[in-house]
């Protein structure tokens, strides 16, 4: 497992502007020194931008329907959606994704929208929640930095394909600690694919059990949107089965997993209580060409 990537070509944000010459190396060191450095730019609320007509894709999503029931739940996470908070430039990026019809896009406010049902049935409301909502729209903004054929693969990704897409943490968490400073953002992209250790990148600690929510909400939301690597996505049940196996093999934060669990079957009561059952009810894809990602190198160059 790596902990480090070279830069072979330019980092540049939307704009072209650039973010990180060629030759850099990004790493957990790199990027904690680019957030003390980060400008403090103003923020606008989500509600105020072209995205706040987006929050209401998932929200209405047939396949979502037992963690966004109508009615109270699914009020209090479009609110803590449209609370997100970020600098214009974020904004931007996203809007790009959008424009270019990227399945990043869709995939960012799907993981968004899950990761805050799951941290209500815990915290509530909290105050916290619309910034913790904020990295779980922002987790993945390092697949912007790959080329786009790469999100749109129908065949097997081969090994220097596989090496590109394990760099997008540690590219998307250095772009954002250059605009966002020390923020949950940061870590959120840093960490998604962490895997109890079995993914990628290496960390010098471990994710927090707000980071575990993004991650296991960005699994569950891969799972059950479409991808062109399989004949169909997952259903709610069929990802819940994919991610209570991962859980009881190590390769999935069990209490986070159960947290999704409970949030799916309304979230109600201690989501501790909940206990993984063998049997699996969910449908999967007939065809499934996906294989996690895993890089060999300590550094990638």
């Amino acid at each position: 497992m790596f902990d480090r990537l070279i830069l072979t070509e330019e980092l540049v944000d939307y704009r072209g502007e650039l973010i990180a010459a060629r030759g850099f190396v990004l790493s957990p060191e790199s990027i904690a020194d680019a957030a003390t450095r980060a400008p403090a730019l103003p923020r606008l609320p989500l509600s105020d931008t072209p995205l706040a007509a987006d929050v209401a894709v998932p929200l209405g999503e047939h396949g979502y329907r037992h963690l966004f029931p109508e009615g109270g739940v699914r009020d209090a996470v479009r609110r803590a959606l449209l609370a997100v908070r970020l600098p214009e430039v974020l904004f931007e990026e996203l809007l790009a994704l959008r424009r270019a019809a990227s399945p990043i896009h869709g995939h960012a406010v799907a993981t968004a929208a899950i990761a805050v049902r799951m941290l209500l049935s815990i915290v509530g409301e909290a105050r916290g929640v619309p910034e913790l909502a904020a990295a779980a729209l922002l987790h993945d903004l390092g697949m912007r930095h790959l080329p786009p054929r790469l999100t749109r693969l129908r065949e097997r990704l081969g090994k220097d394909e596989a090496l590109r897409v394990a760099a997008h943490p540690l590219l998307g968490a250095y772009h954002l600690a250059r605009v966002m400073g020390e923020h949950p953002a940061v870590s959120a992209a840093l960490g998604h694919h962490w895997r109890c250790g079995q993914g990628y990148p290496n960390l010098p600690s471990e994710p927090t059990r707000s980071m575990e929510v993004v991650s296991v909400a960005s699994a569950f939301a891969a799972l059950t949107q479409p991808r062109p690597f399989r004949s169909a996505a997952f259903d709610a049940r069929g990802a819940a089965d994919v991610l209570v196996t991962e859980a009881l093999a190590g390769q999935a934060d069990a209490n986070t997993v159960k947290l999704l669990v409970s949030a799916l079957r309304g979230g109600e009561g201690d989501p501790r209580t909940v206990r993984f059952g063998r049997e699996r009810g969910g449908h999967g894809p007939d065809v499934n060409r996906h294989v996690h990602v895993a890089a060999p190198a300590r550094s990638l160059v």
